[in-house]
């Protein structure tokens, strides 16, 4: 392997064992190998560590990857523990890392990017399976009128997203066979939206707007949503700006813009999917991506 060439390690709980899964994660996976450089493409339950004074090292299964040039820290929700020892000890040895930048577990993401910028967001509940009637009964509280939204409180690219008009709607959300494996929840406010958005930031610079066209209220790509790409001044200048209050490099902001002008986040998304984008957009997202990483690895 040439000096050009980097070890990479890419950390997921995710390994995407079905041949047939195509991915944001695998289609970057793929690039980073056919441009020759060495990928390891690890759960972090596959990983052992050495630690003593004089041998700190980490291992996946028995292959020494204490070398590695840049980690991609990809979903390690419910192993988070175990990934901040890993990256502690490459960071230390001199990896940079992505995936990984915020102080926060990724678990935690979401509600820190929105706590951070609560001015831009619908009225929200957040609640658990198991305190759903209380919840219901704080709506009045939080300002929050039927109709309103739930989704699942974690990533779920749009599955479980539903309009509730009253409280039979809300009961029988929960018998929903898509829902059953999450027990985070959130209800927000129902905004009169004209449109909806998904503006990408790499590095603290946009690549673009895609606006979200669909029937119904879930307009992600996953779910059948189309995307079609545009530059918009206002749109990209936003997402910049709150870009730079937020250690991530990679960013997806999903935008809407109300009936009466203003701008609103649904989710800021700190591993979005680029699949939709790039389709839209004909940029090759993951050299462009990889690039990048490589840039900071120089610098």
């Amino acid at each position: 392997m040439t000096d050009s060439k980097k070890k990479v390690l890419f950390l997921t709980k995710y390994k995407y064992t079905d041949s047939d899964t195509i991915t944001s994660s695998t289609i970057l996976c793929d690039y980073i190998k056919k441009q020759g450089h060495e990928l390891y493409y690890v759960d972090p339950s596959e990983i052992n560590i050495i630690l003593n004074k004089d041998n700190v090292h980490v291992f996946y299964k028995d292959i020494d990857i204490s070398d590695v040039d840049i980690i991609i820290s990809r979903n390690t929700k419910n192993v988070v523990e175990k990934v901040d020892q890993v990256i502690r000890i490459l960071k230390k040895k001199g990896a940079i890392v992505f995936g990984h930048e915020e102080g926060t577990p990724f678990c935690y993401r979401k509600f820190e990017n929105h706590f951070k910028f609560i001015e831009y967001f619908p009225k929200t509940v957040y609640f658990t399976r198991n305190t759903k009637e209380e919840a219901l009964r704080l709506l009045k509280q939080a300002e929050i009128d039927f109709p309103f939204i739930v989704k699942p409180e974690g990533s779920s690219k749009g599955i479980g997203v539903a309009l509730v008009e009253n409280k039979k709607d809300f009961d029988s959300y929960f018998d929903g066979e898509e829902i059953q494996e999450y027990s985070d929840f959130i209800m927000q406010e129902y905004l009169d939206i004209l449109h909806e958005y998904r503006v990408f930031v790499l590095g603290k610079k946009s690549l673009g707007v895609c606006e979200k066209i669909a029937d119904g209220i879930v307009k992600n790509f996953a779910q059948g949503g189309k995307f079609v790409y545009m530059r918009d001044p206002e749109l990209e200048a936003f997402a910049e700006k709150l870009s730079l209050e937020i250690k991530h490099h990679v960013l997806g902001f999903d935008i809407v813009k109300t009936k009466d002008g203003r701008l609103k986040i649904l989710e800021i998304n700190s591993w979005p999917s680029f699949i939709g984008f790039e389709e839209a957009s004909h940029i090759n997202m993951s050299e462009k991506i990889f690039n990048y990483y490589l840039d900071c690895l120089k610098k």
